[in-house]
């Protein structure tokens, strides 16, 4: 099987018109893929349609759309309209997100987000395929929807970090994401989901030293570590230590304790550094630890380097 790369956009610091025209760029260059994500910035399923129209071979996909922030109804509606966009290269990403972000950001509730993630991959499927559906469940009710635009089959990518989460991956999902994982994650993940497809988002600072990245690593990971999912899979990858030290420090306010308790093999496990070949080296190790598309996430804006990244692993 041929080799598959993606990349995360927007770039940082870029709109969405600069992204497009990036988008292209990227295409051109050899990436197969092109996916966006959504906390608290650009709308996934518009970053997406826009994308995906100005493209005509690159795989689209949002990696992840949190469950609890939208009715299952306007996610179809969402996926239907990034699938017409692209002509059918979308692919869509579910995920439960955190309760920082759905509770304290959306004003929405957390709450039994396995079930909210069956019913809604069940619910979006039915959609997309022009069912009229009246749902009951035990987290969504809806009465009499049908789509009124032509979906189509649309692959779904489940965020699983869990043993609960794999699970239910592993019944019902085309995937899946992952996020804030090392080669021994991709690991576990492969031998919980060994016939499914693995994508990865990695965070890459372009032309940072090792040194450089673990100080940028200290910024972002606390706040995943510290969060319900985040935190359990963190340790199953062999950081016990250092996802116990983040949260109880974050959890009580002590932000720079958590910064402090990021430890260097943690970071250089979690964030990627240096220039394209040295990432290129690096995703080596996280294809041979059974990566079947990492996605990368740069921390700064440098189609240059993207370009000479996706030279250097596909040719």
């Amino acid at each position: 099987m041929d080799r598959r790369i993606g990349v995360t956009l927007p770039l940082p610091g870029q709109w969405l018109r600069e992204s497009v025209e990036v988008a292209r760029s990227m295409e051109d260059a050899g990436f197969t893929d092109i996916w966006t994500a959504e906390v608290a910035g650009t709308d996934a399923f518009a970053v997406c349609s826009a994308i995906g129209a100005a493209t005509s071979k690159a795989r689209i996909g949002v990696a992840i759309v949190p469950v609890f922030t939208r009715p299952p109804a306007l996610i179809a509606m969402g996926a239907a309209t990034a699938q017409q966009a692209s002509g059918g290269r979308f692919n869509l990403g579910l995920g439960a997100s955190t309760p920082t972000i759905v509770e304290n950001w959306m004003g929405e509730r957390f709450e039994h987000p396995v079930a909210r993630m069956r019913e809604t991959m069940d619910f979006v499927r039915r959609a997309l395929a022009g069912e009229k559906l009246s749902y009951e469940g035990k987290t969504i009710t809806t009465k009499g929807f049908r789509l009124d635009t032509a979906g189509g089959e649309v692959p779904i990518f489940l965020a699983a970090l869990g043993p609960r989460m794999m699970e239910l991956a592993r019944e019902s999902a085309d995937g899946v994401a992952l996020f804030a994982v090392s080669t021994a994650g991709v690991k576990l993940a492969r031998e919980s989901v060994p016939d499914k497809e693995l994508i990865a988002r990695l965070v890459w600072a372009p032309g940072a030293s090792r040194e450089e990245a673990r100080g940028l690593a200290s910024w972002i990971l606390p706040p995943y570590v510290s969060a319900p999912g985040y935190n359990p899979w963190v340790a199953r990858q062999g950081f016990e230590a250092e996802a116990e030290a983040i949260n109880k420090a974050w959890n009580s306010g002590d932000r720079e304790g958590a910064r402090t308790a990021v430890t260097e093999r943690l970071a250089d496990a979690l964030v990627l550094s240096g220039g394209p070949e040295e990432v290129a080296d690096r995703l080596e190790e996280f294809y041979e630890a059974g990566l079947s598309t990492p996605i990368l996430m740069p921390t700064s804006s440098d189609p240059d380097a993207l370009m000479a990244v996706a030279k250097r692993v596909i040719g």
